[in-house]
């Protein structure tokens, strides 16, 4: 008989010899051991099952969590009871796209909670990207089934039935723990699991059931997520959900400026140094594709160094100029009684404006105590603006939000990408009468001069 066993992020199998189904998934490691990657675990049972081979599994150790009580007394929208039954036809294996403020943490809960009645000895990992969604995602389970819930990150490795981990501790951890939950939920999978080493909390866990939930699916990534996780089984868009009532409805107000003569030549002030440099290795023929600065390092180390803090310099204050932040403080003037966030292209542009207008900054150099007391005084109407970079793109729930202000760095092609599609979002969430407004603040960059260096 076959024996199978988890180690090191690896299905490991015993008693195993040359055949057509040892050698479709296995492979011999330098002491000679068959191995296959944690993510075949389910195919390679399924697969023995089928051809009628015996198979002893060692590998699943997955914690029992017992008989959850799901005590949430929300109703489910149609859309989300039919992304379940997708998912459950797909063998408990997908991707679900849906639209930021469509609640695709409660369509979680619900399949944790639908799972654990079908299957008594369930238990479920969640993968956030940030630390503020590692201690909303806890917060909101442990209201929801009134069970203790555990925390992989932060400082903090406590195991539990139910757990929250960030996708940085999932990669470090999941080598070793990675057969401990029957589901996991890879939350914002869009743009944290790709080639390398962001792969890792999905190849290194056996977990037979999975689910990737995203707002914007990225077509790049697809057929690698696909393999790991499983097919986008469901999707809804932003207009079908505001159509059924579900987000708020929303207008853009586009804000294209022309920076003044003084704010442009203030740019280049800045950036001389570096055009010191490129014309420089111009004229020394130097100049042959992309990587001419990394050679020319070698020739002046002080000056490049100087050339690319002043290009740091330059781009920094091209994302703060005055006349924007001028207009920002309009918007400001505004709306005096609309709760409003603002997003910005930099940490220090986020600074800088919570400077000037005495508006909480949330960024990730902040700790978890300090952003969840600016986050329930906005909640609460204790202060009506926030200001960030990154920190809010992802998942946080703030549906008392109505007014979002983006601060382009620069003008941009296709300005509707996956940064703005999650900013956009955190605005649209239902509220009675609530109606949203989107502002995007762009400058077009400063056209090069001619002969000069990018």
């Amino acid at each position: 008989m076959l024996s199978l066993s988890f180690k090191d992020g690896m299905v490991w199998l015993e008693g195993g010899a040359e055949s057509s189904f040892v050698n479709k998934y296995f492979r011999r490691n330098p002491l000679g051991k068959w191995i296959a990657p944690a993510y075949l675990y389910q195919e390679i049972l399924s697969c023995g099952k089928t051809k009628g081979i015996q198979i002893e599994d060692n590998a699943g150790k997955f914690f029992s969590s017992g008989e959850l009580t799901h005590r949430e007394t929300l109703d489910p929208f149609d859309f989300q009871k039919e992304a379940i039954e997708a998912w459950e036809k797909a063998d408990r294996r997908g991707i679900i796209v849906l639209p930021t403020g469509a609640g695709k943490s409660f369509l979680t809960r619900l399949m944790i909670a639908r799972l654990a009645v079908e299957e008594t000895k369930s238990s479920a990992l969640i993968v956030v990207p940030t630390r503020v969604l590692l201690y909303q995602w806890h917060s909101q389970l442990q209201t929801a089934f009134a069970e203790d819930v555990g925390i992989i990150g932060d400082d903090i490795f406590d195991l539990k039935p139910l757990t929250v981990t960030t996708y940085t501790s999932a990669r470090i951890h999941m080598n070793s723990v990675g057969n401990k939950w029957k589901l996991v939920v890879f939350d914002e999978v869009h743009q944290k699991i790709s080639e390398g080493n962001s792969s890792k909390a999905a190849v290194f866990c056996i977990a037979p059931y999975r689910l990737g939930i995203t707002a914007t699916p990225s077509h790049r990534t697809l057929p690698l997520l696909e393999k790991l996780i499983g097919q986008k089984v469901y999707e809804k868009s932003t207009d079908e959900l505001i159509e059924k009532q579900v987000l708020s409805v929303y207008k853009t107000v586009h804000m294209r400026l022309t920076p003044s003569k003084e704010e442009v030549a203030a740019f280049y002030r800045l950036k001389e140094p570096m055009e010191t440099v490129w014309q420089r290795a111009k004229e020394a023929h130097r100049v042959q594709d992309n990587k001419w600065l990394v050679r020319e390092r070698a020739y002046y180390p002080d000056q490049v160094a100087l050339a690319q803090r002043s290009m740091l310099h330059a781009y920094r204050y091209w994302q703060s100029l005055p006349s924007r932040l001028t207009r920002l403080e309009e918007i400001l003037m505004k709306h005096p009684n609309d709760r409003i966030l603002i997003f910005t292209e930099s940490r220090a542009t986020a600074y800088e404006i919570s400077k000037r207008f005495l508006i909480p900054a949330i960024t990730a150099d902040i700790d978890s105590d300090e952003r969840a007391f600016y986050l329930r005084a906005f909640s609460r109407g204790e202060c009506r603006a926030l200001v960030t970079a990154k920190a809010l793109e992802e998942g946080i729930d703030l549906p008392e939000a109505n007014i979002a202000v983006m601060l382009a760095g620069r003008k941009r092609k296709k300005f509707e990408n996956i940064s703005y599609i999650q900013r956009r979002g955190r605005v649209l969430r239902k509220r009675k009468g609530k109606e949203a407004i989107v502002y995007e603040i762009a400058f077009a960059q400063p056209k090069k001069k001619k002969g000069e260096s990018d």
